[in-house]
């Protein structure tokens, strides 16, 4: 969210290179971005990778792990799709878990839903969860995923039975940004106080295209990110996965917008005062919302701290913890 970019950008000599988590390859039940299934198939029977929820809206899924394994399910962040999902396959599968992931409404495939807000991911969860015949689940989620999943934790139950969050961006409320740094905390409070100026900020600064105007504006996002923010997203095996996933995320006009301001526009009408059920949350060393994940302990999560920053937990020793206590 507002710490590190959802999205990624070609480091030099490596444009458009595949790494080995390709979300294209075999064993990845997602869909590509022409709405074509990957290889591997779905296992949506509807069709196209879509699930089909009350109404006749559809979510975008993405399918990663042990087919046969325990249904888990995981939350992309804000900016970002379902692709991101992708990330964790081989943790998924080292472990046993069928990985599910989906577009919320406005990102990706899934169509905007007029009037969201952040409690609606509990209905939507239980559909996915019906869809799929489970009545139990563990979910994780990173950034603005993790918000939603604290959302979960708070008023998912008893469907919801677990709760990772991994860096989840907070409420914008004045006692948990008088807790954060200056950078991130003014951002989130232009987004509660002054929307439309929140909106064409946003709007500059997730632009993406050709010329100076966005080679000057990569730059700068690049130079903004913790170092070892930086270091990870250029490794190959994360590279193509994190990219394909925030380009994804960006095929739906101010889908970032949008979505930052159900977070900190609105209140979420849950409590995080205490939890009713496990949560656990991991956070950067350097994140700028490390202050309200390690206050989240008052509420009875265990809280792990990982080297770096936003999305410096796309290695291996992070995410096999976190799809561990999808298990347990």
């Amino acid at each position: 969210m507002g710490g590190a970019d959802a999205r990624a950008t070609d480091p030099p000599g490596r444009p458009g290179r595949r790494g080995p988590r390709d979300p294209d390859r075999p064993g990845h039940r997602c869909t590509r971005a022409n709405g074509g299934p990957q290889p591997g198939g779905s296992h949506d029977r509807a069709g196209a990778g879509d699930i089909v929820l009350p109404g006749s809206r559809r979510l975008a899924v993405c399918e990663v792990g042990d087919p046969t394994g325990e249904v888990a399910f995981y939350f992309h962040g804000t900016g970002s799709s379902r692709l991101e999902t992708a990330l964790y396959a081989d943790a998924a599968a080292a472990h046993g878990v069928r990985l599910v992931g989906w577009d919320r409404p406005g990102a990706g495939r899934s169509p905007v839903q007029p009037g969201r807000t952040l409690l609606d991911v509990v209905a939507d969860t239980r559909a996915v969860a019906d869809h799929l015949g489970v009545d139990g689940v563990r979910v994780a989620g990173l950034s603005g995923g993790g918000s939603h999943v604290l959302a979960l934790a708070a008023a998912g139950g008893p469907l919801v039975r677990g709760v990772v969050a991994i860096n989840p961006g907070p409420p914008a409320e004045d006692e948990i940004l008088a807790e954060l740094p200056g950078q991130i905390s003014r951002f989130m409070r232009l987004a509660r106080d002054r929307p439309s100026v929140f909106a064409t900020v946003s709007q500059v600064v997730q632009y993406r295209g050709t010329g100076k105007v966005a080679e000057i504006l990569e730059s700068m996002r690049m130079r903004g990110q913790h170092p070892s923010d930086v270091e990870v997203l250029h490794r190959p095996e994360v590279y193509d996965a994190f990219r394909a996933a925030a380009v994804e995320g960006g095929r739906q006009p101010h889908a970032y917008t949008n979505e930052a301001l159900i977070i900190w526009n609105q209140p979420w009408g849950v409590s995080l005062d205490e939890f009713p059920m496990p949560v656990d949350v991991f956070t950067g060393d350097g994140d700028l919302f490390r202050p309200f994940a390690e206050g989240l302990s008052r509420a009875g999560a265990t809280v792990h701290v990982f080297p770096g920053g936003h999305v410096s937990g796309f290695v291996p020793e992070v995410m096999n913890q976190v799809v561990a206590l999808l298990r347990s």
